[in-house]
């Protein structure tokens, strides 16, 4: 009784002194941060700091659960691995329209139906931006390009651009590029064939477009295709800076984490050097032209922008040309490449649908290349077509996007949308959703492409103006750009739509009518790559043999003498 008696004294006397004493400045400091975090989570209980309360989302059920704070920062960090898969699982159980708040982002309206897209790509186009947010996180990348413009700056861009991509254009590409590129990929499988060996086609297919791209556009020969296996240097930056620029959107502080981890900060800009040097050279080799040589070539993007004059005389500098390369690059290299993997994928897991295109190409095009031109893949090929656009809707190789709002907004469901705000969408994750594409829309299927269709028809049709086989499968249907957003919509629809079906079509159609594809033993399912686009994060190793149940390959220049 007496110690406990004195140990009750003790502390008292304790607390006195303890009261008598002045605090330290930094006892006063810990108890300020306290109190200010304490005052922070009950002001933030489930949002993202210095975000706004959104009680109208949240009556709604609209919100997404958050943390104190950090509001879907955890969820996206612990989800950057799948944020696809994530974002498709978060629709199906919350519904199509998601609210999310991030650090230093601020809050972000997810959407995923086609009248969201109608009104934020048509009704009220002008009203959501790329931002500064997105600029300031892609700008080391991408410069000013079109991919990060805005109004003037983003009419500039297209406005130039557009001059080049025309039916003319694309008749001669097919008739001659597209051709002689699909001509270089048959070398390389041919020698694979040779020794034996599987083939990487997602490697292969992203060195094709890379080459045929480059030359196209830019008067750059990459010769990556036909170059031996090995690094590529340019296509490996772009690679890796791609994957850069996606992982930004997800960590508001990779400007901090960059720095931290070993060796990333150096390769950043090694990468970013990389693509500067082949820009300097499309632009050196360019400027160094004589006139007679610019006479014997056909005017491509590099020309329209290079000569390129403002209404005061200015021309654009080494700098800007740089931000349209880098740009431009990334729309046509790995869209394509990326359709065409995909693609080839779903024909291989899927027997059937390989089955009816090789029917289709070889009654249509009777085993002749030179029967491939811009009409035919266009007119008389629907099942090739259906086959691409489907890949592409469950596939496409931009997955996803964000827009800031310039203004207050209202949507068509009436949730309203605040200056500020950001609006973002996955098409990734709209090909998916059941109640837009139909209790199938998770299953490859391309028939939903086509109208009269009757795959078991035998009898072979012939087109009474040309005289060549009519296609079995009916024809193309095309889905509102609104619904079917793979090239964007609206203003922004893609300036190279036309170019790269056209591309994919002819490659698909030419390799189909040569050669057998059959993924290896044990392959995989794919999953996705993290990166602006959609790469798969494995090889797609493919076994290769010659056709020796229909066209075999005659080469361009033996059809040419007959």
């Amino acid at each position: 009784m007496a110690l406990v008696m004195a140990a009750i004294g003790l502390r008292r006397l304790m607390e006195r002194q303890m009261a008598k004493r002045k605090r330290t400045p930094i006892e006063y400091a810990v108890l300020a941060t306290i109190v200010c975090f304490v005052a922070a989570i009950i002001k933030y209980p489930n949002r993202a700091v210095f975000t706004n309360a959104r009680p109208d989302l949240k009556a709604l059920k609209r919100d997404a659960p958050g943390l104190p704070l950090i509001g879907n920062l955890a969820d996206m960090l612990s989800h950057r691995e799948d944020p696809l898969d994530y974002l498709h699982k978060t629709f199906q159980e919350h519904g199509d329209v998601i609210s999310i708040t991030m650090p230093m982002i601020g809050r972000a309206i997810i959407l995923n139906r086609p009248e969201f897209m109608e009104h934020i790509f048509k009704t009220n186009f002008d009203n959501y931006v790329k931002g500064d947010i997105f600029r300031w996180n892609l700008t080391d990348i991408l410069g000013r390009g079109i991919f990060v413009a805005d109004h003037e700056e983003w009419r500039f861009h297209r406005k130039t651009a557009s001059n080049i991509f025309t039916t003319k254009l694309y008749r001669s590409l097919v008739e001659g590029a597209f051709k002689s590129s699909a001509e270089d990929f048959s070398t390389v499988l041919d020698s694979a064939i040779a020794a034996h060996k599987p083939v990487d086609l997602q490697d292969k297919f992203l060195k094709l477009t890379l080459d045929a791209f480059g030359k196209l556009t830019f008067g750059l020969d990459f010769k990556a295709l036909l170059s031996e296996d090995g690094p590529n240097e340019f296509g490996d930056a772009f690679d890796f800076l791609t994957s850069a620029a996606d992982a930004r959107l997800s960590n508001p502080f990779w400007f901090i984490t960059d720095r931290i981890i070993p060796g990333r900060w150096k390769k950043h800009w090694d990468c970013i050097g990389t693509l500067n040097e082949y820009a300097a050279k499309a632009v050196r080799n360019r400027r160094a032209e004589t006139s007679e040589q610019a006479e014997t070539r056909k005017r491509d993007l590099l020309d329209h922008f290079i000569n390129y004059k403002s209404e005061d005389g200015t021309m654009l500098t080494d700098s800007e040309l740089r931000d349209v390369f880098v740009n431009f690059m990334m729309a046509g290299r790995d869209t394509t490449a990326q359709a065409l993997i995909w693609q080839f994928y779903c024909l291989m897991v899927n027997p059937r649908i390989m089955k009816n295109i090789i029917h289709e190409i070889d009654t249509v095009l009777e085993g002749s290349t030179e029967k491939i031109t811009y009409e035919v893949l266009m007119n008389e090929l629907p099942y090739v077509k259906a086959v691409l656009h489907e890949t592409l809707r469950l596939h496409p190789p931009v997955s996803k996007n964000v827009k800031q709002a310039v203004d207050d907004d209202i949507l068509p469901d009436g949730t309203r949308v605040y200056k500020g705000e950001f609006i973002a969408y996955s098409n990734w994750c709209m090909g998916r959703n059941k109640a837009v594409w139909g209790i199938d829309a998770e299953q490859f299927v391309p028939e939903r492409w086509l109208i009269s269709s009757d795959a078991n028809s035998s009898a072979t049709m012939v087109n009474p103006t040309t005289g060549r086989g009519l296609s079995p499968y009916g024809k193309f249907k095309p889905e509102s750009q609104f619904k079917f957003i793979a090239f964007n919509a609206g203003p922004r629809l893609c300036l190279g739509m036309t170019f790269a079906q056209l591309e994919a079509m002819s490659t698909t159609c030419i390799l189909l009518q040569r050669y057998q594809f059959q993924l290896t033993l044990g392959h995989p399912e794919p999953t996705v790559k993290g990166s602006i686009t959609l790469p798969m994060k494995e090889a797609l190793m493919t076994i290769v043999t010659k056709r020796t149940d229909g066209p075999v390959r005659v080469p361009l220049a033996s059809q040419r003498k007959e």
